[in-house]
This record gives structure tokens, sequence and C-alpha cells, in this order.
């Protein structure tokens, strides 16, 4: 069973600030944020891929939550004060109606609420001119778009066909403004690692700047797809002597190396030991997302740090059906054992502040 992490949730702003080290205190962090800001959730639980690294154990696809019964917990969330929405999937193009309903939405929310973000993760493989029309209308903060590298490597990954699919889609969504909102989604791992600076080539050609580059994680250490530890830090210092993308060549690209605390805390002290991750010189962004800078060129490479776990304090993840839970939770297919509530039983607001006493004591 294995996870390709995914969801930008809109990058790292502009508007940072830094952050002591001695300020990295979890009670510190939780006065701050005594409720998640940001909230991803399962429009379905259906996808039209079968890729090797999905992480999603729980198979139930029924009993998903209606839009209503969707824009009623967003609504205490963002009274409670959630900025970030991200429709995670499994596949949000195959719920359509669902997922235009709730971006707009968010589009009318965010005219009282500007700080407020929305978007989702998609495979864009089922894309055509009239949903992109309608993103365009739209102006969603981000899409991720998943790709897992070049034409050969991302179709081992994720099925023969869909890297054309994907590219096909992406060269469309480059006629429009909204081409500027696309996130690719990368899922580094042994196989598809070394091809990295030849897909940045191909995307900026396109006008796709951005892209999330998260750790595979894997429970079997027997996975063919398994990178240990060591082999994203050498793949990193790499990056950061030049010697996988040239960005000399480029301007304005934005690369965001994404950490977790519950799967890759252990990569996470060793970019600390070695000096990639400076805890004396992290920042800070308005949603709470701690982080380190570098800067090539014009081009800006980001590693976010995550000291504690943020569940509940800071995030949480919906299913499709209602439960609440961390991503990690979604390994496994007693899923709904593992969550601490469901919105259609009680409120978000009773799940949180009955389970959390350290958050009840903090409002």
């Amino acid at each position: 069973m294995a996870v390709g992490f995914s969801g930008s949730n809109g990058g790292i702003i502009e508007n940072q600030k830094r952050i002591p080290a001695s300020d990295l205190q979890y009670e510190t962090f939780i006065r701050k944020y005594p409720y998640p800001i940001e909230i991803s959730y399962f429009i379905n639980n259906s996808c039209n891929l079968g890729c090797k690294h999905c992480y999603v154990a729980y198979e139930e696809d029924k009993y998903s939550l209606s839009v209503e019964q969707w824009k009623i917990a967003f609504d205490e969330l963002i009274s409670m004060g959630a900025l970030t929405f991200g429709n995670v999937g499994k596949e949000p193009v195959l719920a359509w109606n669902e997922t235009r309903e709730l971006m707009l939405y968010f589009k009318e929310k965010k005219q009282s609420i500007p700080k407020l973000r929305f978007g989702f993760v998609t495979n864009a493989t089922m894309l055509d001119r009239s949903k992109i029309e309608e993103l365009e209308r739209i102006q969603p903060d981000y899409i991720d778009i998943s790709l897992d590298g070049t034409k050969d490597t991302h179709d081992y990954i994720r099925g023969s066909g869909n890297y054309d699919r994907t590219m096909k889609n992406l060269k469309l969504m480059s006629e429009y403004e909204v081409i500027e909102k696309v996130f690719i989604s990368f899922t580094a791992n042994k196989f598809n690692i070394a091809t990295i600076g030849r897909l940045v080539d191909s995307l900026y050609n396109m006008g796709v700047k951005k892209m999330l580059i998260s750790p595979y994680i894997t429970r079997d250490k027997f996975d063919s797809l398994y990178l240990p530890d060591e082999g994203i830090i050498k793949w990193v210092e790499e990056l950061l002597a030049g010697n996988v993308i040239d960005f000399t060549k480029y301007q304005g690209l934005n690369i965001y190396i994404k950490n977790d605390y519950s799967t890759t805390l252990n990569l996470m002290e060793r970019l600390v030991n070695r000096g990639i991750i400076d805890k004396n010189n992290l920042l800070v962004d308005d949603y709470g997302v701690i982080f380190n800078k570098y800067t090539f060129y014009g081009n800006d490479l980001y590693f976010n740090y995550l000291p504690w776990d943020d569940f509940f304090v800071r995030a949480i993840r919906f299913s499709h059906d209602g439960y609440v839970s961390n991503c990690f939770d979604m390994f496994f297919s007693e899923y709904p054992e593992r969550a601490i509530g469901n919105v259609r039983e009680k409120s978000i607001r009773e799940i949180l502040q009955y389970d959390i006493p350290l958050l009840k004591a903090a409002i």
C-alpha cells in the first residue's frame, strides 16, 4: 500500500514573514490556529485510473454527501476561520456538477472573505474545452494536475495513453488565463525522479510554471517505486546545485517540495541535519505554512517544515461520505473506525471540540 500525497493548496503566498525558532512550539501554534484552516475533501471515492501509488484503501464508493450537506459543514468551518478548501478526489471531474457547484459556492464566499482560497486535484484526462471554459469563468485559486514524469514513466504509473491525454488538455488550457492557476502534482519515486528536469522543460513551454513535488511514501520497503530518504536527499542536493533543473533557462518557476509530519518526519529531520532546511531562517505565510525559500535566477524553490502533527489543529480531511480524519488514515481499509466522527451524525464543531480537549480549551 502506498501514497502519493498531493495538494498544493495554492502554494506559498507572497506575504511572508520570518518565524523565530523559539516560536516552533506546538502550544504557540495551537493558540494561533485554534481551528483547522486547511480543509481537504473527497467529493467522491471513484476514479477513472488505477495508479500504482494510489493510497486510498477505503473502498466504499456510495453514500456521498450532497452539495447541501457539504455547504453546511463548510459554512461552519468558514465561521470558525477555515481559509483553504481543496477537493482532492478521488477524481473530481467524475462528479463535475457537484465540483462546479461547490467552486461557485466558494467563489461567492470569497467576495466577503478575500483570503479564502479553493481548488481541486485532477488527473486532467477527462477535462475538455467546455469544462476549461467553466474554470476560466470561475477562476479557482489553484488546479493541481497529476503528472508523474515524461511519457514512459507517467504511463507506467498511471496507465497507457494517460500522459498524452493529460498533456493534450494542458495544451488546451494554455489557451486560457486559467493555465496560470495550474500546479503540476508530481510524486517523486525511484522510477521517475530523473525525469523532472525534462518534464519542467515541456511544461514551461506551455506556460506552466508551478510544481508540487511530494516524496513517494510506502509501507512496503520492497515496493518497486520506493526511493529511500537518502535518494531523495541526494536528488535535492543536486537540485540545489543546479544539476537537475537549469534555472538559467527559466523565469518565474515556483517549485514546492512538500513534507508531512505523519509520513516524512524522518526525511524532514535529515533535511535539517544536512542544512537544507534551516530552522534559523524559516518563514511563515498567512495560512500557517512554514518553509525555507531558495531563489535561483528569478525562480523560487520552497521546502515546507512541519515540526508537529497539525491534524485537527490546522488541517483536516473529509471522506466523500462525511468521515473526518487525517490523510494517513486513508491508508487503511478500516478507515471509518479510525475517523473521529462523521458530519452526518454531528456538526463539525461538535466533532472537533468533543474529541480534542486541548483545542476546546484554546477556544
